[in-house]
């Protein structure tokens, strides 16, 4: 019998906000995968590090490189590496930050699996800007607001997409954020702007404004920023 693919979501920091289904899923599985890119690599092993005795554990290596070839080569290599694990009957646990199915490594290995005949599941996660705007006390949007979630790293239409009606989380921003929450400051989003260094995790920090958060900055890949 071939064995099952979970992709599980590890939220996006705090270990307590690890699901019930996600623990259960863990426990199941006799081998547990997890992407390493460069960023933030090893924090989700890190929040399930308590369910890892005798799993054994599979390294998946992916490139965030803008040559769509090397990513898909990574891909690949990841993906040849559970199903091998699939093929001699184990169930594997690929655990991703957050939530699978958003901004995700996950997902490409799992429609790849998926194509090639082999159960999968997913176990949704709590999502980083889910944290970050409870950390906050913010609403991401009420009523009939619009939300928009913008990956704001490599955003050639970032100008275009500022003037969208409507809340929106800027998020995988790198080393563009200071660019993005000038842009911001510069169309009077400064005072509407929250921030959320390491949100849930251990070294939070949260800004009530853009000139808050320019007082004092932490900046890195665990920074978003909501604009309402």
């Amino acid at each position: 019998m071939k064995g099952k693919l979970y992709g599980i979501g590890a939220g996006p920091g705090d270990p307590e906000l690890l699901t019930l289904k996600a623990i259960s899923a863990i426990r199941r599985c006799h081998v547990i995968a997890a992407p390493k890119t460069g960023s933030g690599e090893g924090t989700a092993l890190s929040i399930i590090a308590e369910y890892l005795d005798g799993k054994e554990l599979l390294e998946c290596r992916f490139t965030m490189a803008r040559d769509i070839e090397k990513r898909k080569e990574t891909r690949a290599a990841a993906t040849d590496g559970v199903i091998s694990f699939l093929d001699s009957g184990k169930d594997v646990g690929f655990v991703t930050l957050g939530d699978p199915t958003t901004y995700s490594t996950y997902m490409y290995v799992h429609n790849i699996i998926r194509e090639k005949g082999f159960e999968t599941e997913i176990i949704p996660g709590v999502t980083s800007f889910c944290a970050a705007a409870a950390a906050l006390g913010v609403a991401l949007c009420e009523g009939d607001e619009v939300l928009t979630i913008i990956p704001a790293r490599h955003s050639v239409n970032i100008d275009e997409i500022m003037d969208w009606p409507g809340n929106k989380v800027f998020m995988k921003s790198g080393e563009n954020l200071n660019n993005v929450l000038a842009k911001l400051s510069e169309r009077g989003y400064g005072g509407r702007t929250v921030i959320a260094f390491r949100a849930s995790m251990e070294g939070q920090r949260l800004y009530g404004s853009i000139d808050e958060f320019f007082s004092s900055p932490e900046s890195g890949y665990f920074t978003l920023a909501i604009v309402k």
